[in-house]
């Protein structure tokens, strides 16, 4: 009766194990495709991204990093902002961080996360990577 228990154990474990148990997420993504709203850590990765500048150069692009994602009737809509910038000029960058929760731009084009630079020391609010931190 022993041999049958562990032969049935183990043929159990195999299925599981074949099959997956409960189902797994997606990674975030490295690249955001345009203008809308993304979740950090969920829809897009914290990391720095890099976009052509704006998607129409009579308009800005203009984005926003948020602390929480704000309801579509938020009274004070600014107050869920980190950090945000309006420019025309090429290329844009911006530091997502693994704080913030959520990203949104508009008028950018599509964004692709670039290699993070070598650690110096020091690196301030001049950097190369954008204004904001």
């Amino acid at each position: 009766m022993r041999g049958r228990t562990f032969v049935i154990a183990g043929t159990v474990a195999s299925a599981v194990t074949m099959l997956g148990f409960g189902s797994a997420a997606a990674d975030p993504a490295t690249s955001i495709p345009g203008d809308g709203l993304y979740r950090v850590g969920a829809d897009i990765a914290p990391g720095i991204y890099q976009s052509a500048g704006p998607a129409d150069p009579a308009h800005p692009c203009a984005w926003q990093r948020l602390r929480e994602i704000p309801p579509a009737d938020a009274a004070e809509p600014n107050s869920y902002i980190v950090a945000s910038d309006e420019t025309r000029t090429a290329p844009v960058r911006v530091l997502i961080k693994p704080t913030d929760v959520g990203f949104h731009a508009s008028n950018c084009g599509g964004w692709i996360m670039m290699p993070a630079p070598p650690p110096s020391g020091s690196y301030g609010p001049s950097g190369p990577f954008g204004s904001e931190y």
